[in-house]
């Protein structure tokens, strides 16, 4: 059994939950301007992690 779509699957999951978590970060109001813009780091590492993700599936890596 091959676990090359099974990883890339748990890689791209990890991406977008990644985006999900920047993205609420950095929408609270109840957070000061600090501690949102931290939500960039987890925002952008998300976005890098689908983007390779769905890169290597369509290379049939």
């Amino acid at each position: 059994m091959d676990t090359a779509p099974a990883l890339l699957g748990a890689l791209l999951g990890a991406g977008v939950l990644l985006v999900f978590m920047g993205a609420r970060t950095l929408t609270n109001k109840n957070y000061d301007e600090g501690r949102r813009k931290k939500g960039f780091w987890p925002l952008n590492a998300g976005l890098l992690l689908a983007a390779l993700s769905m890169y290597l599936m369509a290379v049939g890596a």
